[in-house]
């Protein structure tokens, strides 16, 4: 049986992973334009299928999809069911990324994630300064086009969909540096991820604070360094709250209101989750059903646990819970293995994020953030396959550092 590399060679395959990876950095359309186009090409060559693939999408995955259609069709929720679609060629693409991935060149993709973050920081800068304008959406829709006045989105679409991207690259920057053996590298990655880390104040996203100080007791905790990792959470927290105190952090006057905010949204959600416990009615039920229950407009429930059992229920989240299992059971042998100690503590700093601004929004729904999470976290399976089937690479003195 011939191999991908057989009618399109590896050079080729890296090279469309990587302008896929770019465009990801800019506005979401050039994303889906780019997405489209690759998607057709690798199809037309065949290499989407299954004749190819070896490992194919988890039977749990395309039931949930179909279940997910299914369910918005059922109830009329026709955002919901263009969601689900989409769903389907995004799952096959990254199903056929972590066959192919290779786990040498995920590490140029970060560096490019870097590189484009700080491109994206200075962007950021002058839109902040009112420089430049904010990024013109409105031929695609009003509602996207909002002007955030005082906070920058970048290429992100909003300031929260911004603030994740920064999380995730703050978390890239410090496993570079923590990879590296070269002061010069280890100073460069560091000023990079300042930047990014400085940058949301830009974007006045609250969350996001709060969100890297418990992801950075997570790194340092899964690299083994727990002193540090208590030491670096306890100097964060106590920087943060001097920080609010005096008044150097956007928007935290009014932390009272913006919890106040929450619990509203929370509250709808909840009526909503009573009376459709079981099934929900798919992607954004929220803003499918808002109205019954109050008066507080939003796309989503603004928690990441509350939003899937609103939208599937416990029915579809039944379903999906098997696949984030195996995942987290896979996340799970990269212990046994200390040269993928960095690997794994940055693949645990991107659940973590997820999870814990999951607690307050729901930003990972949204295609460039969700696209960075899959594009580092589904490239665990070749990384973990090549320590496992090469045992020069396994042992207790075993390191990935790179000059």
């Amino acid at each position: 049986m011939s191999k991908p590399e057989a009618q399109l060679t590896w050079p080729v395959q890296s090279l469309l992973i990587s302008i896929l990876f770019i465009s990801n950095l800019f506005p979401f359309y050039m994303t889906l334009v780019t997405f489209a186009v690759i998607f057709i090409f690798l199809f037309m060559l065949g290499l989407l299928g299954p004749r190819y693939i070896k490992r194919e999408v988890a039977t749990s995955i395309w039931i949930f999809i179909a279940y997910s259609a299914v369910i918005s069709f059922i109830f009329q929720n026709w955002a919901g069911l263009g969601i689900s679609i989409a769903f389907i060629p995004i799952a096959i693409y990254f199903n056929y990324y972590q066959q192919v991935i290779r786990p040498y060149y995920v590490e140029e993709l970060l560096n490019i994630a870097l590189i484009g973050s700080f491109i994206i920081f200075i962007f950021a800068t002058f839109e902040y300064l009112n420089w430049v304008p904010e990024w013109d959406y409105s031929f695609i829709s009003p509602e996207i086009n909002r002007i955030h006045n005082g906070r920058a989105e970048a290429t992100f679409a909003n300031p929260n969909y911004y603030a994740m991207m920064l999380e995730f690259f703050f978390f890239i920057g410090l496993y570079k540096m923590m990879r590296t053996t070269k002061y010069r590298k280890k100073f460069v990655f560091l000023f990079i991820s300042l930047c990014n880390l400085f940058a949301i104040t830009y974007t006045g996203t609250r969350t996001s604070l709060l969100v890297v100080i418990g992801t950075l007791f997570v790194f340092y905790f899964v690299l083994g360094y727990k002193k540090i990792a208590v030491g670096t959470f306890l100097t964060a927290t106590i920087g943060t709250l001097i920080a609010i105190k005096l008044g150097f952090l956007p928007r935290f006057e009014d932390l009272g209101f913006a919890f106040e905010d929450r619990f509203v949204i929370w509250e709808i959600g909840l009526k909503g989750l009573r009376d459709n416990f079981w099934f929900g009615q798919g992607p954004l039920t929220y803003l499918n059903v808002w109205q019954d229950y109050g008066d507080k407009y939003t796309q989503h429930a603004h928690n990441i646990v509350l939003d899937t059992l609103l939208s599937y229920g416990a029915v579809g989240t039944g379903i999906l819970l098997p696949s984030l299992i195996s995942l987290g059971k896979k996340i799970h042998q990269m212990r046994q293995y200390p040269i993928l100690r960095r690997r794994l503590a940055l693949i645990c700093s991107f659940c973590s994020i997820v999870i814990l601004h999951g607690m307050f929004d729901l930003t990972i729904f949204w295609l460039q953030t969700a696209f960075l999470f899959l594009f580092v976290v589904l490239s665990i399976h070749n990384m973990y396959h090549e320590v496992e089937t090469n045992p020069e690479l396994q042992g207790e003195d075993k390191d990935y550092s790179r000059d």
